[in-house]
Parts: C-alpha cells; structure tokens; sequence
C-alpha cells in the first residue's frame, strides 16, 4: 500500500504540475521547471503590484514548485531568476513536497 505522501507527489506529477493541467514551464535560474504561478491570491492578499511609500511599484509573484526540481531549498534574502528577471526571495513556506515562493521585485 502506498503512502500518503506517495501518492500525493504521484497526484502533483499527473495532475497539479503537469503542463496540460494547472502547471506550467518557466525558466528558475536557468532551468525550465513546472510551477504553478498563483498571482490572484497574492493580490487578494494585498500582497501583488503595490506601491511603497517613496511611491514605487513592486511586482511581486508567487508560485509552487516541487523540491525536486530546485537543488536547494529558496531562502529569504536571496535573489532569484524568475523567467529572466531578478528578484528578492520574500518569503518561503514548506508545503506538501514542495514550496510555496513569493518574489518581491520592482515593476519596469
């Protein structure tokens, strides 16, 4: 019998991450990886495109990735390729298998 956490990261691999489904390629330092980019709950938390008090905007993103794919675990504080652009790791949450990353970087 598998385990649970078997058969979640079986569940993620066919369902979550899979392109075809909910995951899609972006390029993480250099490499493409399935995430899934979750900007919508970052703007219900206050926490998307604001401005700071000097009145610059940040873009910020987060996404889901499996463990898997990145060869160590994000820290906060470091700077992070993110389909070409660079930016500051926020905050990092362990989730089943994975993280839960939110970028903090300035909008062009």
């Amino acid at each position: 019998m598998r385990s649970f956490e078997d058969q979640l990261e079986k569940d993620f691999d066919r369902v979550f991450f899979n392109v075809d489904e909910f995951g899609e390629l972006h390029d993480i330092d250099g490499e493409k990886i399935p995430v899934v980019v979750d900007n919508e709950t970052l703007l219900q938390l206050n926490l998307g495109k604001t401005a700071d008090s000097d009145g610059i905007f940040q873009n910020n993103r987060m996404f889901f990735v499996q463990k898997k794919y990145l060869e160590e675990e994000p820290a906060v504080g470091q700077i992070l390729e993110f389909d070409g652009e660079s930016y500051l790791v926020g905050n990092v949450m362990k989730d089943f298998g994975g993280y839960t990353v939110i970028l903090r970087g300035n909008a062009g």
